[in-house]
């Protein structure tokens, strides 16, 4: 059928020809033909190069009318034509277009798009689910394989989906994953990440002891990057679990909700790392840091900071709240300001910030 159809670009565009072009790609689709072959034809029916590049950039192909096959770039003067997914086509006709010209491309996409979409269905069956779940938060990539993708890990792309960002251990990460139905869980970097539709509540998950995470706004499929983004920019605000059952107070922060970050969400997304460097008040908390018994003063200030009180900062601590008393003023000497003067609980909840935003760092 195809050597019949070969010269149809000398035709005009009457209808029959027209429906003979239909029916070369229809023919094409029908036979399940790979992205290669479809190219390799396009380019010999319209006696003109055809190109395609993937909106991923993975795949960026041209074929010559002779069935040479090439990696290429479209031809700065190409016309080129978008499909849904985002993926790019082109004929390279020197001169003006021919009247099947438009057809040709609008035929041209529905056979290219069905044998992308065979290829990406196959490399998705054959992926582990750590490696659906790294593709599926991916920015860039069209919303028909996000779906896909999603669908694979076994959840519903119309649904509202959550993110987790987790630090841990690879069995907290396990942990915290299983306890959430359906869940999926995968590394990415020094960072695992959770995809699930189900709810978290700090009242009934258990945080490993040492363990962490940050949690992004229920989003559907289309918007898991932004989710990716949103869990991680929560999890720079996160602190270790300190014991391994709930429920966990916000004070705690070993679950920190994107949702509940209101401006410091943008503080983070926008102060650029340089900015972290020689604060004076963050110094101060690295030095109280370094003394003996750092760990403890710099969690009772956290403590201090969160709840404005004492006697609360105690219960949270299990401390008689004079020890905490005599602790702030160890640490106001260090710090250079009296956290109870007027800012200055806002003043040492900033600098706590900033700490953790620059010791989280090398996370990303």
């Amino acid at each position: 059928m195809y050597n019949l159809l070969l010269r149809l670009s000398a035709l005009d565009a009457d209808a029959a020809s027209a429906l003979r072009v239909i029916g070369f790609f229809d023919a094409l689709i029908a036979q399940q033909a790979d992205v290669a072959t479809v190219l390799r034809h396009t380019a010999e029916l319209a006696e003109a190069p055809a190109g395609i590049r993937t909106a991923d950039g993975i795949l960026s192909q041209i074929a010559e009318p002779g069935g040479l096959l090439r990696a290429g770039d479209p031809p700065p003067d190409a016309a080129l034509h978008r499909l849904a997914t985002g993926d790019e086509l082109w004929l390279d006709r020197a001169g003006a277009p021919l009247p099947l010209d438009e057809l040709v491309i609008e035929r041209f996409g529905l056979a290219v798009t069905a044998a992308l979409g065979r290829s990406r269905e196959h490399q998705i069956a054959e992926s582990d689910p750590e490696t659906l779940v790294q593709q599926a938060l991916r920015p860039g990539l069209p919303d028909a394989d996000r779906h896909r993708l999603v669908r694979r890990l076994g959840l519903d792309p119309a649904r509202a989906i959550r993110v987790l960002a987790v630090i841990g251990s690879s069995d907290a990460a396990a942990d915290i994953s299983a306890q959430l139905k359906p869940a999926r869980h995968g590394d990415i970097g020094k960072v695992t990440a959770i995809v699930t539709s189900a709810a978290i509540d700090n009242r009934t998950i258990r945080v490993p002891v040492g363990a962490r995470f940050g949690t992004s706004t229920a989003r559907d499929a289309d918007g898991l990057p932004t989710a990716w983004r949103q869990a991680q920019a929560a999890l720079r605000l996160s602190l270790p679990s300190t014991h391994p059952k709930p429920p966990y107070e916000m004070e705690e922060a070993a679950i920190v909700r994107y949702g509940q970050m209101g401006a410091i969400a943008a503080v983070i997304e926008r102060l650029p790392k340089a900015a972290l460097a020689d604060i004076p008040d963050v110094d101060a908390l690295d030095r109280l840091a370094a003394e003996l018994g750092g760990e403890d003063m710099i969690r009772t200030l956290e403590a201090v900071a969160a709840t404005k009180s004492f006697r609360r900062a105690a219960v949270m601590l299990h401390l008689h709240h004079n020890s905490v008393g005599h602790r702030v003023t160890r640490a106001e000497k260090v710090l250079g300001f009296r956290i109870s003067d007027k800012y200055g609980h806002a003043r040492l909840m900033v600098a706590i910030i900033l700490q953790r935003l620059r010791n989280s760092i090398d996370l990303f």
